[in-house]
């Protein structure tokens, strides 16, 4: 079945549990073996049958699981490809959910014991409110989309991706490289950009803090994100310099039409809004 009988999940903040959710949705019977250093988190995870076991840390009760998957922060995926890879069967695949892949892929190439497949994956969703946010967010599969790293074993890109699938997301094909260009220019520097946003707004003044309405609010959602959880990828990503430097051209040229004339002004405002209605 593309969601098998027995899975592990790495952290149950809001990816893991939701995911979790998400698969005892399309499979009530899956067995789903967590890790969760924080007590009161494992507790309510087997009270409310998101878990059937759950550890404090990554041991021998995850040998049985053929699906894990490694939903921490970055930084954390990194530390735990190869103690986990240790723990797992021969021919298990190992996956994760972090935003960034080029360096994760890498790793994992090192770390990862070799009897084991690891295929990046990065669900375009996500939100706030750790593990009590999981059962709205466990919606979100659901045409969702997914990108499945094929820097992997066919065979485990492929399992990777059913799995992804049957809980009803959209799975996007694409290497390492390909996956951090495109989510330089349309995540991380948006993170960025609205974390650059806010700082400005802030420095502008009582008058302005005052004059802010919903959209400031909206532009600067993204500067909320903790540093461990956004920061910490948008870092690793090689690709967010030259994405900086294409939204630079942009801004410089659409501040010169302004200055120019009315109508090159609406020329290129128009232009931009006729991409942004493309993208959405």
């Amino acid at each position: 079945m593309s969601v098998p009988a027995e899975i592990g999940v790495v952290g149950l903040g809001l990816m893991g549990a939701s995911l979790a959710r998400a698969a005892r949705a399309v499979r009530p019977d899956v067995r789903v073996v967590a890790v969760e250093p924080r007590a009161d988190v494992r507790a309510q995870a087997l009270a409310d049958g998101v878990a059937q076991v759950a550890t404090a840390a990554p041991d021998a009760a995850l040998a049985r699981a053929g699906l894990v998957f490694l939903c921490t922060p970055v930084a954390a995926i990194e530390a735990l490809l190869a103690p986990v890879s240790a723990l797992l069967a021969d021919g298990a695949v190992l996956t994760d959910v972090g935003g960034a892949k080029e360096r994760i892929v890498l790793l994992a190439r090192e770390r990862v014991r070799s009897a084991v497949a690891f295929v990046g994956a990065h669900p375009m969703f996500g939100g706030h409110g750790g593990y009590a946010g999981g059962a709205a967010a466990a919606e979100k599969w659901k045409g969702g989309a997914v990108a499945v790293i094929t820097d992997a074993p066919p065979a485990a890109v492929d399992a990777v991706a059913a799995f992804h699938e049957a809980l009803g997301a959209r799975v996007v094909r694409c290497t390492a490289a390909e996956h951090d260009g495109a989510v330089a220019m349309v995540s991380h520097l948006p993170y960025l950009v609205a974390s650059a946003l806010a700082t400005a707004a802030r420095e502008a003044g009582p008058l302005a803090r005052e004059l802010a309405g919903p959209g400031l609010k909206d532009m600067t959602r993204l500067a909320q994100f903790p540093f461990d959880v956004q920061g910490e990828v948008a870092r690793r990503n090689a690709h967010v310099p030259e994405a900086a430097r294409r939204l630079q051209g942009h801004l410089a040229r659409i501040l010169a039409a302004i200055q120019d004339s009315p109508e090159a002004a609406r020329n290129a405002l128009e232009a931009a809004r006729a991409a942004r209605e493309e993208l959405f």
